[in-house]
């Protein structure tokens, strides 16, 4: 082995030996002992903060208690006092004049002129010459010259005048046929305003109406509120309940009086909504008579879609639109047609309106022919073509939306009953599930929590009956419009 090796080998095992007393007197030295743990301060309540001074305010007035008013009534006011409903009523009568216009070119006209012509003649003795003596003024001789007047003889003339188109190209009736085709159109459109209307004014009642039931329910959950309050208090002065169950009573009848308050003022708001649609002063107190019923559906969609078709004023509006275009496409072809005209009357000169005069007769018929017009009346026929065209596209496009909303009225009506039916289900499961935490809770195997959740359930699933019945009647109203509310002036 070679020295170097064994002097490595020999300062290895001397540094071991030297290192093992250590190794050993650390693990023989007891270990420290844990340092003692300090039990935990107390946490300390925040000091209660100091009530709010909250300034009187007036109480939410009540709703109610004014003129009664049915829907039938709200729906008639509407209809006579609503501005737009009064705009579309005389646009109705503004076409029916128009009507009246274009069918006075299918009679003569009658007219009676008289003209009065001074005629001058003069005389042959027009003029005096001469010479003036008047001593005594010292005239002697003076020269002087008279005109006499010329004689005048008036010429009068008496004629009346008949013009009748015997024959326009048609263009006459095609006048008479637009004007029709939009009265028409203007009856429709006054329809489809009255149609809307009757809507906003059957929404704003029923809402009214619902926001009535909102408060109802709103107070029964207050009046249930303060008998869990009054159990409470009883079971807390007997020593078999603690005050704190007391405090969450109280804390859920405050609760339920907000909502109340809030119900209220909704209540106030539909109040007055219901009086701006019906054009009555806005502070006006209405008694809504009328409540919100569960009429029957109609059961055949399929049904309630030709009948929109077919009823729907917006359609018959666009129908009116193609028959006036048709219309103007053969006004526009009249350019090129014939016209023939007879015009004529008595005549009568005279140069005294006391003495009898001959009267006189001429008539003449006239035929007028255009040959060409410069490519104008072309131009019309091309314009008028295609705004039939366009008129008729718009019909389809108008078919489609009534469809449309007739089929998403209905599924909304089904919605809202399959709503209704669950709600209703859930305020009897609410109302049985109070119950029986009262009898849990006077039993002493219940919480005052479950009570307390038992009657914000209950008060919920009220609410909730309200609002599914608001909107049933609503989507009924809204099949109602869909398909067409008949109303015609």
């Amino acid at each position: 082995m070679p020295v170097r090796l064994v002097r490595s080998v020999a300062f290895i095992a001397l540094a071991a030996t030297a290192l093992l007393p250590l190794t050993a007197a650390a693990q023989t030295q007891p270990a420290p002992p844990p340092a003692q743990s300090q039990p935990p301060a107390p946490v300390q309540p925040p000091a209660p903060a100091a009530p709010l001074h909250i300034p009187p305010v007036p109480p939410v007035p009540s709703v109610g208690g004014g003129a009664p008013l049915t829907l039938i009534d709200a729906v008639r006011r509407a209809l006579e006092q609503n501005l737009t409903v009064r705009q579309a009523a005389l646009a109705v009568a503004i076409a029916r004049a128009q009507v009246g216009q274009a069918d006075a070119g299918l009679w003569p006209t009658v007219s009676v002129g008289a003209s009065n012509t001074q005629q001058t003649t003069a005389s042959s003795t027009s003029g005096l010459s001469g010479t003036i003596n008047i001593p005594s003024a010292g005239i002697t001789g003076a020269p002087f010259t008279a005109v006499l007047p010329a004689t005048v003889t008036p010429q009068w003339n008496v004629r009346g005048t008949i013009n009748y188109s015997i024959y326009t190209g048609n263009a006459v009736q095609d006048q008479i046929a637009i004007a029709q085709a939009n009265l028409r159109g203007q009856q429709s459109a006054f329809a489809a305003t009255a149609g809307q209307t009757v809507l906003a004014v059957r929404q704003a009642y029923y809402n009214y109406v619902q926001s009535e039931g909102q408060v109802a329910a709103a107070q029964r959950a207050v009046d249930a509120s303060q008998e869990n309050v009054r159990v409470t208090q009883a079971q807390v002065r007997v020593g078999a309940s603690p005050e704190f169950n007391l405090l969450q009573a109280q804390v859920q009848l405050a609760q339920a009086q907000r909502t109340l308050t809030q119900a209220k003022a909704a209540a106030v708001q539909a109040e007055q909504q219901l009086a701006a649609v019906v054009n009555l002063p806005i502070s006006s107190a209405i008694d809504a008579t009328t409540p919100m019923g569960l009429p029957v559906p109609p059961p055949d969609l399929e049904a309630l879609v030709k009948q929109g078709l077919a009823s729907r004023p917006e359609v018959s509006q666009a129908q009116a639109a193609i028959q006036a275009a048709q219309a103007a496409v053969d006004l526009a072809e009249a350019g090129l047609r014939p016209n023939l005209t007879l015009t004529g009357g008595p005549q009568m000169l005279s140069n005294s309106l006391s003495t009898s005069t001959p009267v006189t007769w001429a008539g003449t018929l006239a035929l007028t022919l255009a040959i060409f017009d410069g490519g104008l009346t072309k131009a019309k026929v091309d314009q008028a073509r295609q705004q039939l065209t366009l008129t008729r596209v718009q019909l389809e496009q108008t078919q489609q939306t009534v469809e449309e909303q007739v089929r998403a009225a209905y599924l909304n009506l089904q919605q809202a009953a399959e709503q209704l039916a669950s709600t209703q289900a859930g305020l009897a499961a609410a109302q049985e599930a109070l119950r029986i935490a009262n009898v849990r809770f006077q039993a002493g195997v219940g919480t005052q929590l479950e009570v307390v959740t038992a009657i914000q359930n209950l008060a919920a699933a009220d609410a909730a009956l309200v609002q599914a019945l608001f909107q049933y009647n609503l989507a009924l109203a809204q099949i109602d419009q869909a398909v067409g509310t008949q109303i015609t002036l």
